[in-house]
């Protein structure tokens, strides 16, 4: 078998590596899931070509696209096109292709894949697009030919009925010396031949894209930060050993279904305790094929270098120059929370032995070098995904008004047992204090409708009656007990006939509780919160296992220590959430900028001096009530030597105030992560945060600090600002 064939062989199933990927995800069980809008696109194109091509320009290829959209703008399409018996210019063929042209004709087959970017979501939309694949030419009565070919073009998709159709034109652009169709290829080089191709398709949708509702996915733009490892294994012809590598990748996630990333790697030495005088760099598309739990597959297209040091000797001893390569990938990730995931990927480099790329015309010329990386995915800033409570089925939004009624329920039921111990209360306090006056009083009582009347009181002197003045004053006298509030109405001057008394009439206003109750109903007032702060955290966390169900009113938890809170709008209701009480790898989603802290700062080591730009953010106590916080971190550096890129998980414990004053508050920090020059680091510092604002004012903090990296091996110094401390 022809070596060009097997080469041939292999970038097809490079080229058909999306399509496999998509047809098995539309086919897997958990098809629901998807949050990709799938479409068929029956075509036809027409192609006008070079002058140095005599080929008819009235036939056309037969064929279509598979459309993959990730979200409103963005999609991916595989594409195959056909023509067999393709018309060749007999008065031209033999001037341009050679005699043997002439009565023959050839096989054309045109396949690989495009990226489209919707310019609009109305029903007149323009796009732009760009692909590669390749050009297969068979003629009648010689050797089968690929040719790597590109397209870049635009077009108009319009609504046709309950459909849509689309309208386009390309540029495609290919490397050939046309006599080698039909004969030896003598030329030295293949000149780039430019052709116009433009056609129309029908689009017919078989997925509308819609995810589903109870799929917890974040929405907006996010951060992700990809802390990778893994081994490229170089193609034979370039003579190289299999690298190990490490790396971290970062860029925007537009949606939860595309995104683009920057990456950097560098390679490890036979002992992995060092780097290599290898590394890599460039830029990367993701397109995830599912969102939500589980596994997610997803497909890669990039481009980068491999970047080999001055420093850099092969197996032989020689030196290498840097390779340019085009990526092209398929992975999968496993969800532990909405903000990290776990991946594996498998990537090829698509490189060419030649010293030009531009020189680079067939699938022969070029090699496939597989990379596999397993890593971590952390997402950061965006929200988490909570759909209007109309967009719920119907029977979630049945559960949720249960939920709701039970809440409301709860509380009422609440708000009753605390009336009824308040009343009790108070009247236990108002029998009390009328006990008490008639204790020492010697009152006995009589209640008749709130009406109290208090008789022959021991203490009262009552003048007999006809009594006359000059008589003894302490025969004209009397006590009476008076009530704290109420009216007292007495008779006096007029003469006293029998059965009268001295009346005293009360309307008594309950006084306001005190703070403090009896033991036993301190008691029972607290056993009753507990019982029901119990209740509403049990229906919380069941509201919280539904991911669009965002519950009204829930009683705010008791935060062990002042943190930061997190108010998150629902349907009809705002729902407080204490960071302090979340598990570490789940507080992302409470990132604002208030948490975050830019800083720069010079780094000396490994005899070289760097300028370093970087990023942190604090996201609260490790566990409730701890004084370790846990602080990520990335930055890069930039000066003499290599870039070099750092990625670190920390804990830090701040002291308490200096002196007796806040304007300084020490730390100290420890932390791991990974650092390019050295593959892995260790990470101590110490530092304080500065007040340059009165307490009064709005807060800003300056940091200072030395950061040691692997024992200070390489040491920074460090400058940021913050909002909080």
């Amino acid at each position: 078998m022809p070596p060009s064939l097997l080469s041939a062989r292999d970038l097809r199933r490079t080229a058909l590596l999306a399509s496999t990927a998509v047809l098995a995800v539309t086919l897997a069980p958990e098809a629901s899931a998807q949050s990709v809008g799938f479409s068929l696109a029956p075509a036809a194109q027409r192609i006008e070509w070079n002058d140095a091509l005599p080929f008819s320009s009235d036939d056309w290829m037969y064929g279509g696209r598979l459309n993959l959209r990730f979200g409103k703008w963005v999609e991916l399409q595989p594409f195959y096109f056909t023509k067999d018996g393709y018309g060749i210019d007999s008065a031209r063929a033999g001037d341009l292709l050679g005699a043997d042209a002439l009565g023959r004709s050839l096989d054309l087959r045109h396949y690989g894949t495009n990226v489209q970017v919707n310019l609009s979501d109305g029903n007149l939309a323009p796009f732009a697009r760009v692909g590669a694949g390749i050009l297969r030419f068979d003629p009648e009565g010689a050797p089968r030919q690929d040719r790597i070919a590109l397209t870049a073009g635009g077009g108009l998709r319009f609504s046709l009925g309950g459909l849509q159709a689309e309208l386009f034109a390309e540029q495609l652009s290919f490397r050939m010396n046309a006599r080698s169709l039909f004969g030896p290829d003598t030329a030295s080089t293949s000149p780039t031949l430019r052709n116009l191709a433009y056609g129309g398709s029908v689009v017919i949708p078989l997925s509308t894209g819609t995810a589903s509702s109870s799929d917890d996915r974040l929405r907006g733009t996010t951060a992700p930060i990809e802390p990778f490892v893994g081994r490229l294994d170089f193609a034979d012809e370039f003579g190289l050993e299999r690298q190990e590598l490490a790396g971290v990748r970062a860029g925007i996630d537009f949606s939860p279904v595309f995104g683009v990333r920057g990456f950097y790697w560098r390679g490890l030495n036979d002992d992995r305790d060092g780097p290599a005088e290898v590394s890599g760099y460039g830029g990367e598309a993701q397109f995830n094929l599912n969102s939500g739990p589980g596994i997610s597959p997803y497909l890669v297209v990039g481009a980068g270098n491999v970047d080999f040091s001055s420093k850099y000797r092969d197996t032989a001893g020689n030196a290498r120059a840097d390779l340019s390569t085009f990526i092209l990938g398929a992975g999968a990730s496993v969800r532990l929370s909405d903000r990290i995931r776990l991946n594996a990927a498998i990537r090829d480099y698509i490189m060419t032995t030649a010293d030009d790329l531009d020189a680079v015309s067939s699938t022969g010329d070029i090699t496939h070098n597989p990379m596999y990386t397993a890593g971590l995915t952390l997402s950061l800033f965006g929200s988490r995904d909570t759909p209007r409570r109309d967009a719920l089925p119907a029977t979630e939004r049945e559960e949720l008004e249960r939920l709701r009624e039970e809440l409301r329920e709860e509380r009422r039921r609440t708000d009753a047992l605390r009336r009824g111990e308040r009343d009790r209360v108070t009247e236990e306090r108002e029998a009390m204090a009328v006990r008490r006056m008639r204790d020492s009083a010697g009152v006995r009582i009589v209640e008749i409708d709130t009406v109290r009347v208090v008789r022959d009181s021991v203490m009262m002197r009552r003048a007999p009656m006809g009594a006359m003045p000059g008589m003894d004053p302490s025969a004209r006298w009397i006590t009476i007990p008076v009530p704290v509030q109420g009216e007292v109405i007495l008779r006096y001057g007029v003469p006293a006939r029998s059965g009268d008394s001295v009346v005293t009439r009360t309307e008594v206003v309950p006084a306001a509780p005190a703070a403090q109750t009896t033991p036993q109903t301190a008691g029972e007032i607290a056993e009753l919160e507990r019982r029901l702060n119990a209740r509403l955290d049990a229906m919380q966390r069941a509201l919280e296992r539904q991911p669009t169900v965002v519950p009204p009113q829930v009683v705010q938890p008791q935060a062990v220590t002042p943190q930061p809170i997190t108010v998150i709008m629902g349907a009809d209701t705002t729902v407080t959430y204490d960071r302090s009480s979340t598990p570490v790898w789940e507080r992302f989603g409470t990132t604002s900028r208030r948490d975050l802290m830019p800083y720069a700062g010079l780094s000396v080591g490994d005899d070289r001096t760097q300028v370093v730009l970087g990023l942190r953010a604090d996201l609260g106590p490790i566990n409730p009530g701890s004084g370790f916080h846990f602080v990520p971190e990335l930055a890069v550096g930039l000066g003499e030597g290599n870039t070099s890129v750092l990625a670190l998980a920390n804990a830090r414990y701040a002291f308490g105030s200096v002196s007796g004053t806040s304007t300084f508050r020490p730390y100290v920090t420890l932390g791991g992560g990974i650092f390019s020059p050295t593959v892995l680091a260790v990470n101590t510092a110490v530092g304080s945060s500065i007040r340059l604002r009165p307490a009064s004012e709005k807060p800003l903090f300056l940091h200072v600090e030395l950061q040691g990296l692997n024992l200070f091996n390489h040491t920074r110094l460090l400058f940021g600002i913050s909002r909080s401390r």
